[in-house]
């Protein structure tokens, strides 16, 4: 393997985490201390981060949140020009991205993009991803797959120590950041999530989703 394409099925790419039970804000370790819920999350996004081959990311759906994130978290990022939303909309339905997010953000968009997708907390269509800097091109659907799995070819053919050296020196300040995040700073994050105005926030958005 010399490169990994990352790509979702059916009409989304990426919904971001399960907010249906698939997160525990209040868990705690046998001792009694609180544990991080994003945890799962964090490896996740560290694995491609350090991963030390091309990663590119196919982006033929919505990606919504951490959906996105996980976009924003590969090398290179193509999507299809098609009818789909991408978006960080956490703040509308009262949430905080964890660190490890923040940092992805941080190290692949202008303050200026960063600013517009997660302040603005709007869904944008698939028109507007190369603006905010969420895919590098946006291809016609015809030549879509093929055109990413070439593109990926081409990174994968490049020789892989240098390869792997350019990119973790690219990354390594960011991966420090989100290694050095303390068990506090994550449960800060989660308290923002379990505050009455946000769990009210999330269960309007799942009415309306409902709908």
């Amino acid at each position: 393997m010399r490169a990994v394409v990352l790509r979702g099925e059916g009409s989304f790419f990426s919904a971001g985490l399960d907010l249906r039970g698939g997160v525990d804000f209040q868990a705690v370790s046998s001792t009694g201390t609180p544990t991080d819920p994003f945890l799962p999350l964090r490896n996740c996004l560290l694995n491609f981060l350090a991963f030390p081959k091309p990663t590119v990311a196919m982006l033929g759906g919505h990606a919504i949140a951490g959906g996105l994130i996980l976009v924003l978290a590969c090398d290179y990022r193509l999507g299809v020009d098609g009818d789909y939303r991408v978006g960080l909309n956490e703040v509308a339905i009262g949430a905080s991205l964890p660190k490890a997010a923040f940092e992805i953000v941080r190290l692949r968009l202008t303050h200026q993009q960063a600013s517009e997708l997660l302040l603005g907390a709007a869904l944008y269509s698939a028109a507007q991803a190369a603006r905010l800097g969420v895919v590098d091109q946006l291809l016609p659907a015809d030549s879509f797959e093929e055109t990413v799995l070439r593109r990926a070819a081409r990174l994968g053919s490049f020789p892989r120590d240098a390869y792997a050296h350019t990119k973790a020196a690219l990354v390594a300040e960011s991966i420090a950041r989100i290694e050095s995040e303390k068990p506090e700073e994550a449960q800060r994050t989660a308290a923002v999530w379990l505050s009455a105005e946000s769990v009210a926030a999330r269960a309007a958005q799942a009415r309306k989703l409902s709908t």
